[in-house]
C-alpha cells in the first residue's frame, strides 16, 4: 500500500519532490463542508461545492484518467495516452490547457509535481467509494457485513465511462467488472451468512445483472433464496439459468448448480453454505 504524504515546497514556493513520496493534496487544505465529487460510473459528472459544473471535452477526458486510475500519473504518459495522433509538443499543450480549465474550476481539485499530475485525496469520487466497500466486502476479519455502497448514491451496475470510447478504458472497464462482481459476490455471501437475507438476495441480483452466464453469481443469488427458505424462488432462478446457458450457449447446468437440484429432490436440507461460498 502506497503511503500517502505531502510534499515539500522548496524556498520559491515550488513543490520540492522526495524520491519515493506521493502528493496527496495542498497542506492549505479546502473547506470540506461540501467536497468536490467526481463521478465516473455510468457518466461522467464534476460536482464542486455541491453544483455541477461544465469542462471541455479535453478538461473531462484528463480528469477521467486520473480519477480511474486514482494515483499520480506522468504527465508525458497521461498526454500520449489521450492525444496518441498528436505531436508530442501538441499533446502537451493539451494537457496544460486542460490542467488550466480545472483548477479554474477548484483550486484543489488535482495534485502536481513537476512531472505528475493526480486527483487530490480531498476530492469525493463514486469509484472511491466503491473501492474502500470492496476491500471491506474482502476483510475475511470483519464481524459484520459491510454497509451498502448504494447509500451513498453509488449505482454497482453502472460501467465505468460508457458513453466514452477510449482505448485505455478498456482495460479498466474489464478489470472494475471483474472486481466488482468478487465483491457482490463476496457481499452477498457475508449478508447471508449474517442473516440479511433480503439484502444477500440483492446482492445477488446485482452481480447477476452485471453478468447473467457467470455460474458463480448466480449459485450465490440461490443460495440467497434457499437460505431465506424460498425454495421456489430458488428453482425459479435455477430455470432461468437453465434456459439461459442453452440459448446463450448450448450447454446445461454444472455439477455445483445441479447438486442443489438434487439435494432437494433427495428431501434432504438445502446446505446453504457448501460449494462455491
Amino acid at each position: 500500500m502506497s503511503h500517502w504524504l505531502y510534499l515539500p515546497r522548496d524556498a520559491a514556493g515550488q513543490i520540492a519532490p522526495s524520491e519515493g513520496h506521493l502528493l496527496v493534496g495542498d497542506p492549505t487544505m479546502p473547506n470540506t463542508t461540501c467536497p468536490t465529487r467526481i463521478t465516473v460510473l455510468g457518466r461522467f459528472e464534476l460536482h464542486v461545492a455541491g453544483v455541477p459544473v461544465g469542462l471541455p471535452r479535453n478538461a473531462q477526458r484528463v480528469l477521467g484518467s486520473l480519477a480511474v486510475e486514482d494515483r499520480l500519473i506522468n504527465r508525458t504518459t497521461l498526454a500520449d495516452r489521450l492525444w496518441a495522433d498528436s505531436t508530442r509538443e501538441r499533446a502537451q499543450a493539451n494537457l496544460r490547457n486542460a490542467i488550466w480549465s480545472l483548477r479554474r474550476e477548484d483550486a484543489f481539485l488535482l495534485v502536481a509535481s513537476v512531472d505528475t499530475l493526480g486527483v487530490s485525496q480531498s476530492v469525493e469520487t463514486d469509484l472511491r467509494d466503491v473501492r474502500a466497500w470492496a476491500l471491506r466486502a474482502f476483510d475475511a476479519s470483519a464481524v459484520e457485513a459491510p454497509p451498502d455502497p448504494t447509500s451513498r448514491g453509488t449505482d454497482l451496475s453502472q460501467d465505468l465511462l460508457p458513453e466514452w470510447d477510449e482505448d485505455w478504458l478498456l482495460v479498466e472497464r474489464e478489470r472494475f467488472r471483474q472486481f466488482r462482481l468478487h465483491a457482490l459476490e463476496r457481499w452477498s455471501r457475508d449478508l447471508r451468512e449474517h442473516g440479511q437475507h433480503a439484502a444477500a438476495i440483492d446482492a445477488g441480483l446485482a452481480a447477476v445483472a452485471i453478468e447473467p452466464l457467470r455460474e458463480s453469481a448466480q449459485v450465490m443469488l440461490i443460495r440467497a433464496h434457499l437460505a431465506e427458505g424460498n425454495v421456489s424462488e430458488a428453482f425459479r432462478q435455477i430455470d432461468r439459468y437453465r434456459r439461459l446457458l442453452d440459448e446463450e450457449l448450448g450447454i446445461g447446468l454444472s455439477p455445483t448448480v445441479t447438486d442443489l437440484v438434487s439435494s432437494y429432490q433427495k428431501g434432504s436440507r438445502f446446505d446453504t453454505s457448501a460449494g462455491v461460498r
